[in-house]
C-alpha cells in the first residue's frame, strides 16, 4: 500500500507543471533620431501647432532624458515628446541636435489663465482681450497699407519753378535788380519749354490684398464661407473644441466645411478649407 501512494505523489509532482513568475521589464524612450536642428521654423522661433493649439519656444534647453520623456506627435517631420511629470497640455518639447531638447509652452489664456501649471511659465498669463490683439496667428488679418509714392520732379523743373519766384533785370554793373511783382522769366532761345508736371492728390490708399477671416483647427486652416444658421441638433454633431467653442460638422456634409459656435447659444457660422 505503501509503494502505491509514493507513486501515485511522484506522479502528480512530474505532471503538474510549474508555475513561472512573471516579470516586467521598463525600457526608456530611445533618443531622439531626427531633429530639428537645421529647421527654418526652429531657428525662426515659430511656434509648433500640436492638439489644436500653438506652442511657442521658452528657455532654457534641457538633455533629453528617455526615463520620464515620451514620444507624443510629429511636427512637419520632427518628432515631438513630452515630460510625464509635468502637467499634460502644457510644454512639448522638440529635438534641436543631439540630446538637446528645446521646450515649447503652451500660453495660458482662456481656460488656462489665472491657473498655475508644473513649474512658473515662461510666458506672462494674456486675456482674451490681450490674445485678440496681440495674436498674429488666429483671427482677422489686416494686411499692410501699401505706403503711396510721392512723384518725383526733374532737377530743370525744380529749378526753373524757384527762379520763377523771382523776376528783375541784370544792369551793366553785373547787378540784378528785382522788380516790384512777379512775373514769368522770358525763356532764352533755342529753350524748348519744359511741361508743367500734373499735380496729383491722393488719399488713403486701398488694401492690396484680403485674406479674410479664418481660424486654424487640427492643423489646418478654414476659411469663413457665408452667413451662420441656427443649431439644429438632428443636422449637426460635434467633432472638436475650439478655444473654448464647439465645432461642428453637418451630417452626411463635406468634409472640408466646418462650423463653430459664434457665441453661447448663438448661430454657427461656416468655415471651409
Amino acid at each position: 500500500m505503501r509503494p502505491i501512494v509514493l507513486s501515485l505523489f511522484l506522479s502528480i509532482a512530474v505532471l503538474v507543471p510549474r508555475l513561472g513568475n512573471a516579470q516586467m521589464y521598463y525600457r526608456p524612450t530611445p533618443s531622439p533620431e531626427v531633429t530639428a536642428a537645421n529647421a527654418s521654423w526652429q531657428i525662426n522661433g515659430e511656434p509648433v501647432f500640436y492638439q489644436g493649439d500653438f506652442y511657442y519656444p521658452s528657455t532654457p534647453t534641457v538633455y533629453f532624458d528617455g526615463n520620464v520623456m515620451r514620444r507624443t506627435g510629429v511636427y512637419q517631420g520632427v518628432p515631438l515628446y513630452v515630460d510625464a511629470t509635468l502637467e499634460p497640455g502644457s510644454m512639448v518639447y522638440v529635438p534641436i541636435g543631439g540630446n538637446v531638447m528645446r521646450p515649447y509652452e503652451r500660453k495660458r489664456y482662456g481656460d488656462l489663465a489665472g491657473t498655475v501649471g508644473s513649474r512658473t511659465g515662461w510666458y506672462p498669463i494674456q486675456r482674451d482681450v490681450e490674445l485678440s490683439a496681440s495674436s498674429g496667428a488666429i483671427g482677422l488679418q489686416t494686411p499692410a497699407l501699401a505706403s503711396p509714392e510721392q512723384p518725383v520732379m526733374p532737377e530743370a523743373i525744380r529749378v526753373q519753378t524757384a527762379a520763377a519766384t523771382m523776376s528783375g533785370t541784370f544792369n551793366a554793373t553785373g547787378t540784378f535788380t528785382t522788380g516790384g511783382a512777379a512775373q514769368q522769366p522770358a525763356l532764352m532761345p533755342g529753350t524748348p519749354e519744359q511741361p508743367t508736371p500734373a499735380r496729383r492728390i491722393e488719399s488713403v490708399p486701398p488694401p492690396q490684398s484680403n485674406a479674410g477671416i479664418w481660424i486654424e483647427f487640427n492643423g489646418a486652416r478654414w476659411y469663413s464661407a457665408g452667413p451662420a444658421v441656427p443649431h439644429v441638433d438632428d443636422r449637426f454633431v460635434q467633432i472638436g473644441d475650439y478655444h473654448g467653442f464647439p465645432v461642428y460638422r453637418e451630417r452626411n456634409g463635406p468634409s472640408n466645411e466646418i462650423w463653430v459656435l459664434s457665441v453661447n447659444g448663438g448661430p454657427l457660422a461656416p468655415y471651409r478649407r
